[in-house]
């Protein structure tokens, strides 16, 4: 029989995976000859020779059954007669050559494997209690890497030679740590050290102190895989409170880790999508409902599920992803622990040593610090359920930095975006594929623009990106972000696009849901603020468009809100601007003396005035947004008054509600062309509704259930009307459940389709996805 060579090429998250060694027994278990290695643009290449049918065996079994953790995207093989006359099977050095239109898969953090964990128990392993144990298959990735190809001189674990014992393994093919890059023992690796604000605590056994400690009541700061976690007990809520105290967070909800999920269940109510969720490797928070207070309080008293959630009917819980965790569980009597960043509000987590001891002194107790470098800081990613699917809050540790295809995008533009303001990413484009940054945060100060300059420059490192066709930013002239792009485009001597806020929404949602970004459809664009191109904040608008353009075709009433931003604080602000001034000065007597800004309170005569100022003009700014519906509804429920953190209002309207079939008429006008929905008269109807005595979880309900409905309705009508079979839902508050569900029940039943997030943040973290397609396509 005559043999048959093959050149078969994998792409996708194949490096860092333990791909090669999987290989390399399949290979050698077939009796093939030939070699496997890492490409430098982060694909592998398989060089076989042997008989077509056994070489076809090799490939059926890399297709079907790849390493768990393994992503493949794309196989291509060249077949040829046998000439290379291979004598054996092996795993070559890896090639550092890259292709300029390769898009590489570089592999994200992945959470510890269930064989390590058993490494880490075993009292004959190596590994036993060692914190920072990891294999070929599980492990600290893309906040480790420096380069590309993935392989340990390219990461920070070359700080860390590797002992006889360690070699040993890592230089054997059968080994389960054949090439891990970041394996490690207690002899060779890095190392926990316990530090009080005084200087280091006297201890040989760091996190097994550290347990204890946090058992006692302390706050500890633990370094971890990408940043740093404040750690608390949740047994009492006394240190959970005194957490809030120390860090200004007054009602942000904080996310737990617990042991196992055993105690999630106990915790929540699981489905089992959300089960794999937060089973899987990625380890992401999940934001789960709260089962019953009795049920909830054996694994933790209702005062400190109160005190960690305040007025939510939901808990962010993650599973331990890390061989620290899990020593810190074992040695502690807690079942779940506050796991939150390590930060002040607003500034990006702490990664130095000497900065965490420094800053986060007087926040935390003690410090259980490491020393292996941190390449690039990633907060934990975060997931919300809505019914039947997840979809991201935060796309961040353990998805980022996997790319996204984008479907007939021209493959030889390079494009970097910067986001908006709030709760951003950045993205770059590269042979038709998006790869987002971590989660940045908001880039109000100059701490989030170092950072955010930091991730890009990283990636486009990683990606082998030299030179930029274009830079995206958002319409706003005033973000610091639109600065940075400005500067950013003049170093790169290249294009700088801007795009409006809700264009950029819709846009990823096409990218989403592997749509051609050319494609039009109708996109229902709702959140809490968006600089619009009359210059007015938009915030609930129905777009029609794709990537090269849009038109605004209505949405909600503009009302005018007085006091500018004070207005996305106090939701008393927006309740005055959405009814009619004697209804207004009415139903605000009863609140005489609420805050209404730092310095002032409500009386007669800030009533007046206030009113004054909506009337004239003064210090007022014209929206359209969702949110400041939400925050007026909820202020007339009684169930808020202010956004202590972005959203809050609303937040606490969607935890509060209990489903109802209230009906209400809703009434919308036509302005050239555009259709409003008008949301003074809704929110009159539930002022009116809850006056009859109806009750404050179905009100709460209802307000949510019409405004989607309101806002679908209209994107039906514009469908029709333009020939167009889809409709999608982006923005901040396309997070809300019950608004989600009106949306999609109301348009699947008119026989459209309707286009949800699944891969990219609905809110403003998928921003900047839009904004690289947009500049893109406008090249």
């Amino acid at each position: 029989m005559v043999d048959t060579h093959a050149n078969i090429r994998v792409r996708g998250i194949v490096q860092g995976v333990g791909f090669r060694p999987f290989i390399y027994r399949i290979a050698t278990r077939l009796s093939l000859k030939g070699y496997v290695l890492n490409l430098g643009d982060a694909g592998v290449e398989i060089v076989v020779e042997g008989p077509r049918a056994t070489i076809e065996q090799l490939i059926h079994t890399i297709k079907t059954n790849p390493p768990s953790i393994s992503k493949i995207e794309d196989i291509r093989i060249q077949w040829k007669q046998a000439t290379e006359g291979f004598q054996t099977f092996e795993i070559k050095k890896s090639s550092s050559v890259r292709s300029d239109r390769a898009a590489p898969e570089i592999p994200p953090d992945i959470g510890i494997c269930e064989e390590c964990v058993k490494d880490v128990f075993s009292s004959v392993s190596r590994w036993y209690h060692y914190p920072f144990t990891s294999c070929a298959a599980c492990g600290p990735r893309y906040t480790t890497i420096t380069n590309l190809p993935y392989d340990r001189p390219n990461t920070t674990m070359v700080d860390f030679p590797l002992c006889i014992n360690c070699n040993t393994g890592y230089t054997n093919p059968l080994d389960r740590r054949y090439h891990a890059q970041t394996t490690a023992c207690q002899k060779c690796g890095p190392s926990y050290r316990l530090i009080d604000p005084k200087g280091e605590v006297n201890t040989t056994r760091p996190v097994m102190e550290a347990a204890q400690l946090i058992d006692e009541g302390h706050i500890l700061a633990v370094h971890g895989i990408g940043g740093t976690h404040l750690v608390a007990k949740t047994s009492s809520p006394s240190p959970i409170v005194e957490l809030r105290r120390r860090k200004k967070r007054s009602t942000r909800p904080f996310a737990i880790m617990v042991k196992d999920l055993d105690c999630a269940k106990q915790l929540a109510d699981l489905e089992d999508f959300e089960i794999e969720a937060l089973n899987s490797w990625r380890r992401p928070i999940v934001l789960l409902r709260k089962r019953d207070v009795l049920q909830v309080a054996q694994v933790i008293p209702t005062e400190s599920i109160e005190a960690i959630a305040p007025g939510l009917d939901t808990i962010g819980i993650m599973l331990p992803y890390s061989a620290v965790h899990h020593l810190l569980f074992y040695y502690s009597n807690e079942s779940a622990l506050i796991m939150t960043s390590g930060n002040p509000s607003g500034i990006p987590m702490y990664i130095n040593p000497d900065v965490i001891i420094k800053r986060l002194s007087g926040i935390a107790d003690y410090f259980l610090i490491h020393n292996r470098r941190i390449a690039q800081r990633v907060d934990d990613s975060v997931i919300k359920t809505l019914d039947d699917h997840t979809v991201f809050i935060r796309r961040s540790r353990g998805y980022v930095p996997d790319p996204i295809k984008v479907m007939d995008i021209d493959r030889k533009i390079n494009v970097v975006s910067v986001g908006p303001e709030e709760k951003i990413t950045g993205s770059i484009l590269k042979s038709g594929h998006v790869y987002m940054t971590q989660h940045i945060g908001d880039a109000d100060n100059i701490e989030s623009i170092e950072f955010l300059r930091d991730a890009i420059d990283h990636m486009m490192h990683l990606v082998g990106i030299k030179q930029i066709d274009a830079i995206g930013c958002d319409l706003h002239p005033e973000f610091l972000t639109t600065e940075f792009a400005l500067e950013f485009s003049t170093e790169q001597r290249s294009a700088l696009i801007r795009t409006q806020h809700h264009h950029a929404h819709l846009i990823s949602l096409l990218v989403d849901n592997g749509i051609n970004p050319y494609t039009n459809i109708v996109c229902i664009t709702a959140d809490g603020y968006g600089y619009g191109a009359d210059g007015n904040a938009w915030g609930g608008e129905i777009l029609i468009g794709n990537a090269r353009g849009y038109v605004n075709a209505g949405g909600l009433r503009p009302q005018v809100l007085p006091g500018g931003d004070l207005s996305a604080k106090y939701a008393v602000r927006p309740f005055m601007a959405l009814l009619p001034p004697e209804i207004a000065r009415e139903k605000l007597r009863e609140y005489v003396g609420m805050e209404i800004s730092r310095n002032s309170t409500l009386t007669e005569d800030t009533i007046d005035l206030t009113l004054e100022t909506i009337r004239k003009r003064i210090n007022t700014v014209v929206s359209s947004s969702a949110g400041r519906f939400l925050d007026a509804v909820s202020f007339a429920l009684g169930v808020a008054v202010k956004n202590s953190y972005n959203g809050e209002c609303p937040m606490r309207l969607e935890a509060v509600a209990s489903e109802s079939d209230i009906p209400i008429t809703l009434e919308y006008v036509d302005i050239e062309g555009r259709v409003i929905l008008d949301t003074s008269k809704l929110l009159i109807d539930i002022i009116d509704l809850k006056e009859k005595g109806n009750s404050i979880p179905k009100l709460a309900y209802t307000a949510q259930w019409y405004l989607g409905e309101g806002l679908a309705s209209i994107a039906i009508q514009k469908a029709e009307e333009m020939g167009i079979d889809r409709i999608g839902f982006s923005g901040g508050v396309a997070l809300n459940r019950i608004i989600t569900r009106a949306i999609k029940k109301v348009v699947e039943e008119s026989g459209l389709q309707m286009l949800l997030h699944r891969q990219i943040p609905p809110g403003d973290g998928g921003v900047s996805v839009g904004q690289a397609i947009h500049a893109a396509a406008s090249l």
